[in-house]
Parts: structure tokens; sequence; C-alpha cells
């Protein structure tokens, strides 16, 4: 069963871009095909100040060094000024390329995630439905150091209760769908602060509990567990009053 990180991850191996920054988990769709015009038009710049027949000529003169015979013999050679801006032209093209690469793995990624999906369920996260949620816990996992083992926080499970239609497989599917929409926005979701699966380097699994569907959220950096952790408490907090007390 794919996580919503091994559907990210099978689509970011396919980038293997040497541009620094040019991975396609490195930025969102949009700042990637902003790099691949910004380096198209350097591209553009250098080539126009090419010159193919461009010549220069220089005199390279050998000089006598000690135990070598007095030479009066100067050299003389010819290169083109102009050959610096065709390789900077060069350059600038294969970045642009490996932006506009890594720009549509993250769209093809997300196309074939959400596919099949009805418009409403990929634009929401299944988090928003905080109704339908029947429960959070920490996530954690045996750790051993020397002979103690101990159990460390590595996520969140978040519980939903049983609804109608709803399968582990298409909570999945939604899952998957939800990350790899994250990854294409570069993890830069404003208007989802309260979903897990917005951020960088996270994994998602779904499971069937017999009364409703447990999604383990998990990720290896610690800070971004302590977000996970976080964000899935807040789900089922009663929202922040607002206003003040007569």
């Amino acid at each position: 069963m794919f996580t919503a990180r091994s559907v990210i991850s099978l689509a970011l191996l396919a980038g293997c871009a040497s541009t620094s920054g040019a991975q396609p988990h490195d930025m969102s769709v949009v700042h990637h095909e902003a790099e691949a015009s910004s380096h198209a038009a350097e591209a553009g710049r250098h080539a126009s100040q090419y010159d193919a027949s461009a010549r220069a000529a220089r005199e390279r003169c050998m000089t006598a060094t000690a135990g070598t015979a007095p030479t009066d013999a100067c050299w003389t050679s010819v290169t083109n000024p102009t050959e610096d801006h065709l390789r900077e032209a060069d350059r600038h093209r294969r970045m642009a390329a490996d932006h506009r690469a890594a720009s549509q793995t993250l769209r093809d990624a997300e196309a074939r995630a959400c596919a099949g999906l009805r418009d409403d369920d990929r634009d929401t996260s299944p988090f928003a439905h905080r109704e339908d949620i029947a429960g959070v816990a920490p996530l954690t996992e045996p750790t051993s150091s020397g002979r103690v083992t101990s159990q460390r926080s590595v996520g969140a499970v978040v519980t939903f209760r049983a609804l109608p239609g709803m399968t582990a497989e298409w909570l999945q599917r939604l899952i998957d769908c939800h990350g790899a929409r994250g990854a294409a926005l570069g993890h830069e979701v404003p208007e989802m602060p309260y979903c897990p699966l917005a951020l960088r380097e996270v994994q998602a699994r779904v499971t069937s509990t017999g009364n409703g569907f447990a999604v383990a959220i998990r990720a290896d950096d610690p800070a971004t567990v302590e977000e996970i952790l976080r964000r899935a408490r807040a789900l089922t907090s009663p929202p922040a009053a607002t206003g003040t007390s007569p």
C-alpha cells in the first residue's frame, strides 16, 4: 500500500538534476517554473552576446630561464572572446530544463495521486472534517540504547469514525492525494495550518480499526514530529473563543 510519502518519493526518484535547488521537493511547482523562466532569460541574454565570428589574437613570448638557451619566439594564439557567453547560455539552459522537469514531476505525481477523486475531496483536507475525528493519540516506536528499550515519539495517530461509503483504500487515496498536493505547493499551505499532510517529509498510512479508520502520520525529523503532534491535537481541541465576555 502506498503512503503519502511513497507516492511522492517515487516521483522524486525521477529527478536526477545536477542543478542546486532543482530537485522536485526543493520548492513548489510555481517556484520551479519561476526559476526556469529566470534561467531561460539569462540564457537568452548570454546567447545574444555570443559572436561565433569574434576573434582575438594573443602573443605568448617565451622567456629564457636559468639553464635554457635564450629565445625570441613569440607564439600567437587566436581565441573567441565571447566563448564564455556561449558556455553560460548552455549552463542556464540546463538549469532551466532541470527546474521544468522538477515542476512536471510534481504535477504528474499530484495528477496520479488525485486521479478519480471528486473536486471537493481534492480541495478539502480530510482533517478539515473535525466532526468525524474520533480521537488523536501519539505515535511511538521502540528504540534501543544498549540493553535499554524505550519508546520514542514519531508522530500521531488520528482516528476517523466509520462513515457510509468510506473504506481504508479510499481514505488512503485521499491521504496520498493531499500529500502530493502539499509537495506540489512546496509545503507552503497557509490556508491549511491544521493539516499534518502539508508538512515536509511525512508518511501517512491508513488502517481499519473495525469501527473506524486510523491514520498513522510519522516523520523522521524531530521538529516535524512535534508539529505533527501539535496539529493533530488541535483537531480535537475546542475552537478558540472569540470576542469578550459581557
